[in-house]
């Protein structure tokens, strides 16, 4: 009886997000009345052209928020371009400095003046200008034939004419809306504060996914163009009014993907078949690059990066999973599609079942022969580069990036799987060929593999003549020898997978269609485009104190040094301390709120009822690990970092007063 309230619970919570959700991920261009009303009732007093107004470009909230290479959200807070974000972008960046990023990250870095900044290459901030409803256009030209990649490529390169800008055409409820963003691309981005590691990022990546949270976790970036910080872009002015449970609050921000609208024939595949089977291949990779890191530390300076992120996929691929079973989602999903026509659901339903088995494969191709090493994606971008110049310095860059050892080793075990567990139908002759001569002697495979590889040693790479050399490497050979197509054409594959695609599009549309019926506002899924989503301050936050009963000066990640702990143990906060549980002069690190919360929202505003900053979103509670599948108001949540103490941290701290002054505080 309890599994059946459970999941009877859940059905109702799906049912709402599917059709009636509140705090979902609201696109800024798309604010309607009810919704207008429902934020209201929440505590806005914001009018919805003060979020985002159309009419009048560089106005609203929204042209304040930026996104940092579709990775991470920040927000433009001072008229001489300072972003505000995360840590993350940082510590990634630090990551490729080496042991110079190694001690910047546990000292932490602040430039004592501009002249001090320092560049990130390859960094790139997008900050929003316009969002064009482009739906008729896309219609008029799909009735015309034309497919939607150059569909696509005309209306991306129009805009991008017209406007001057980067554009970008995304599609809204599987084909319902059409809308090219508008973006200001800044490539000339620097570095000016990132605090210690001990203090962003206490309790290490797993931190990201907790609560209590105990960290500062933001960084400052500046943008440039034509070499002089940016002005004149729209800003969002700090709050110190502080907050309350139950204060209403805003973020805005780019996350990056959902599949909230997956149907439950979907989401079974990827419940019992698709994340056991990536989670663990990933895990086994994992395991293998520690080892190797940890055996030698050149290794470390290679991989620590990739390392790290291959962790938090697998650490959110691991939460999905999870909680997939902890909240009964996909039986709650198949009564939450009981309105819709059975005919309909049974051949979804059918589908998804035909395409099961060939899917299944294509997912161990994937990570067994496309992801399983390193040096295979320098071998494919070589490939396709022509110019025997340029593909001469993808390779040589990926003898210099990788270790032959652990990519021997990732190799080894990439063949142990494919070999054990794929049917052979998908085999190409050289790959059979490896299999008769090497048996179940994997690390044999793999040596000869390496060896007949240009990626074994630069002199084979320098004495290149020709492009067409790259054929002749025999990892190149095995790794390309099971093409997609193989899987594709596989007894009528296509044809299915095509259906299915088809049916899944057809049921968000009937999804969205519903709410419109009813009057409902539906959100689409995430897609890297700028949303906003809306929710309270909830009960618990974390303080110095909280923070300071942690520190381990024996333990690297959590020293903070004896000048920043002596300041913080004074437990005196000047014109930065708030009134917090009924007390005057107070001080939060890190606060919770109810918004919605996926990858990609790392280092969004936090935004009060009147539009004011409040904090920067850290992550997420545990259960937002599953947030790609579904929105649970009581569920998972935001953790913010509270902007009151970094800017003490950036006054007081650092003293770093003249980064201060930037920022218009109220």
């Amino acid at each position: 009886m309890r599994l059946f309230r459970n999941i009877l619970t859940v059905a109702a919570l799906l049912m709402s997000t599917m059709v009636s959700a509140d705090e979902g991920f609201w696109l800024v261009q798309d604010i309607n009345a009810v919704l207008e009303n429902n934020m209201r009732a929440k505590g806005l007093r914001l009018r919805p052209k003060e979020i985002y107004n159309v009419d009048a470009p560089g106005s609203g909230l929204a042209d304040a928020v930026v996104s940092l290479g579709f990775k991470y959200s920040g927000s433009i807070v001072s008229d001489w371009g300072l972003v505000l974000t995360c840590a993350d972008p940082a510590i990634t960046f630090m990551d490729r400095l080496g042991d110079v990023g190694q001690q910047l990250l546990k000292d932490g870095f602040h430039a004592v003046s501009e002249a001090h900044e320092i560049p990130v290459e390859g960094e790139k901030i997008y900050s929003l200008k316009r969002v064009f409803d482009v739906t008729e256009e896309v219609k008029s030209m799909r009735q015309g034939g034309m497919g939607y990649e150059e569909i696509t490529s005309r209306l991306e390169n129009a805009y991008n004419e017209s406007t001057t800008l980067k554009c970008r055409l995304t599609s809204e409820w599987a084909g319902t809306k059409y809308y090219i963003a508008a973006y200001k691309v800044y490539d000339d981005v620097r570095l000016v504060v990132m605090p210690p590691l001990a203090l962003a990022r206490m309790g290490g990546e797993e931190g990201k996914w907790s609560w209590p949270a105990h960290r500062c976790d933001f960084a400052l970036f500046r943008i440039y163009d034509n070499g002089k910080p940016v002005s004149g872009a729209k800003t969002l002015d700090v709050s110190l009014d502080g907050y309350s449970e139950g204060s209403f609050t805003m973020t805005l921000g780019f996350p990056r993907f959902t599949e909230r609208f997956l149907p439950s024939a979907g989401m079974r595949f990827k419940e019992d078949v698709a994340l056991p089977l990536t989670n663990s291949l990933r895990g086994a990779r994992l395991e293998i690059i520690r080892r190797m890191m940890a055996d030698d530390k050149s290794v470390g300076k290679l991989y620590s990066s990739r390392a790290k992120e291959l962790e938090e996929i697998l650490e959110v691929d691991k939460g999905v999973k999870k909680y997939y079973g902890s909240y009964s989602l996909t039986p709650a999903r198949e009564n939450a599609e009981q309105w819709m026509a059975d005919s309909f659901l049974g051949n979804l339903d059918r589908v998804f079942k035909e395409t099961r088995r060939v899917e299944t494969d294509k997912i161990l191709r994937d990570e067994t022969l496309r992801d399983g090493t390193f040096v295979g994606s320098y071998l494919r971008r070589a490939a396709s580069a022509g110019d025997l110049g340029k593909m001469k310095e993808i390779l040589l860059a990926g003898v210099r990036e990788t270790d032959p050892a652990t990519e021997k080793e990732l190799l080894e075990y990439a063949l142990s799987e494919y070999y054990t567990n794929m049917d052979d139908y998908y085999m190409g002759d050289f790959q059979r060929w490896i299999q008769d001569r090497f048996g179940y002697d994997y690390a044999a495979a793999a040596e000869y593999l390496w060896k007949g590889s240009l990626l074994s040693s630069q002199s084979k790479i320098q004495e290149m003549a020709d492009p067409s050399e790259i054929n002749g490497d025999l990892l190149f050979k095995f790794l390309n020898d099971s093409p997609l197509s193989l899987y594709d054409g596989r007894k009528g594959h296509k044809a299915a997978l095509d259906q299915t695609v088809s049916l899944s599009q057809e049921y968000v549309r009937k999804i969205h269609d519903d709410g419109l019926r009813r009057g409902v506002p539906v959100y689409p899924d995430a897609n890297s485009t700028a949303r906003f989503t809306y929710g309270t301050v909830t009960e618990g936050y974390t303080t110095p104190a909280e923070y300071l009963a942690l520190l381990d000066p024996q333990d690297p990640d959590r020293d903070l040094g004896p000048n920043l702990k002596a300041l913080m143990m004074k437990d005196f906060w000047g014109r930065w301390g708030f009134k917090v549980g009924g007390k005057k002069h107070r001080m939060v690190i890190d606060f919770i709120s109810d918004n919605d919360f996926v990858d990609g929202c790392q280092g969004s505003p936090v935004l009060d009822s009147q539009g004011h900053l409040i904090g920067v979103v850290s992550g997420g509670t545990p259960e937002t690990k599953a947030g790609s599948a579904f929105y649970k108001e009581d569920g998972g949540k935001c953790v913010n970092t509270d902007i009151h103490f970094v800017l003490w941290y950036l006054g007081k701290g650092i003293e770093l007063k003249r980064i201060v002054k930037e920022f218009e505080i109220l």
